[in-house]
C-alpha cells in the first residue's frame, strides 16, 4: 500500500542549509515537481508517490533549490503574500511598478504612469482573497486583449492561426499546444517584458506546422522573430522569479 505524504520534508542543501519543503500530492500530477511560490519551496507529487521517492528526489534537487532560494534573497523578493494596503510593488510587462492602494468598495486595477492602481475595501475581512481574485481577473483580461492581437498579427507571418486561446498560472512550462490547435500560455508572461511574450507566442504558433523542436521548427521561430534566442535565454535566467511573483499575488491554485 502507498505510504501518504507528510505535509513538511526537511532537505540540506550542499552549504549546509536546512530548508523545510512542503509537500503535496497532486490528482492531475504526472511527475514530481519542485516550486518555490508563496508559502515557499512546495514539492508536488502524483498520488501514490513513496515518501522515499519524494525524498530523493529532493536530494537531487538540492543545488537547485539553494541557488533559487538564494537568487530570491540577492533580489529582495518576499515569500510571503502581499498585504493590502502596505507598500509594496508589482511588475507589469518587465517594469516594476509601486502598487497605490485605494480604499473602495468596488475593486479594480489600472495602470498609471510609473505605478499600479489598486483599489479595493482594505478593511475587509477576506481583503487577501479579494485582492489576489482582482489581480487575477486583471491579468486575464490584459493577456487575453495583447495575445489576441499578436495571434492576428503573426498568423499573417506564419500562415496559421491557433484553433483557441487559454491563459493559467503554469508551474514549469510557458505554454503548449493540443493536438487541435489550442494554445494555452503561462499567465506570468503578463510580469515578462512584453518581447518575451512575443517569443512564446510564435514559439506556440510556430508548431502549428512543426510539432517537435528540430532544426525546422527553430527554422520558422527565427524568421518571424529573429531575436527569439535573447528571449529564451531571458526566461530561463529570471522566469523562474517572474512565476513566484505570480503566485504571490494570486496563490498557488496553478494547474
Amino acid at each position: 500500500m502507498p505510504q501518504s505524504l507528510s505535509d513538511i520534508v526537511e532537505l540540506e542543501t550542499p552549504n549546509g542549509r536546512t530548508v523545510r519543503v512542503r509537500a503535496v500530492t497532486h490528482p492531475r500530477a504526472r511527475r514530481l515537481s519542485l516550486t518555490i511560490g508563496a508559502g515557499g519551496p512546495r514539492v508536488s507529487a502524483p498520488e501514490g508517490t513513496h515518501p522515499a521517492t519524494v525524498r530523493a528526489f529532493l536530494r537531487e534537487h538540492a543545488g537547485w533549490l539553494q541557488k533559487k532560494l538564494r537568487e530570491l534573497e540577492l533580489t529582495g523578493r518576499k515569500l510571503a503574500p502581499p498585504v493590502p494596503g502596505r507598500a509594496e510593488t508589482f511588475t507589469f510587462r518587465g517594469v516594476q511598478l509601486p502598487v497605490i492602494w485605494q480604499h473602495d468598495r468596488f475593486p479594480r486595477i489600472a495602470v498609471a504612469p510609473g505605478r499600479l492602481d489598486f483599489a479595493l475595501d482594505l478593511g475587509h475581512d477576506d481583503a487577501l482573497r479579494i485582492a489576489r481574485r482582482t489581480m487575477r481577473a486583471f491579468l486575464l483580461r490584459e493577456m487575453r486583449r495583447e495575445v489576441a492581437r499578436l495571434s492576428s498579427y503573426f498568423a499573417l507571418k506564419i500562415g496559421k492561426q491557433p484553433s483557441a486561446l487559454r491563459f493559467q498560472p503554469m508551474r514549469t512550462l510557458w505554454g503548449s499546444l493540443s493536438a487541435d490547435g489550442r494554445m494555452n500560455l503561462d499567465l506570468a508572461l503578463m510580469l515578462a517584458p512584453p518581447e518575451a511574450l512575443e517569443y512564446v507566442v510564435v514559439h506556440g504558433m510556430s508548431h502549428l506546422w512543426v510539432r517537435n523542436h528540430g532544426p525546422r521548427f527553430w527554422a520558422r521561430v527565427a524568421a518571424v522573430d529573429p531575436d527569439f534566442e535573447a528571449q529564451r535565454d531571458w526566461l530561463n535566467r529570471y522566469g523562474h522569479a517572474v512565476k513566484h511573483e505570480l503566485s504571490r499575488w494570486i496563490g498557488e491554485d496553478i494547474d
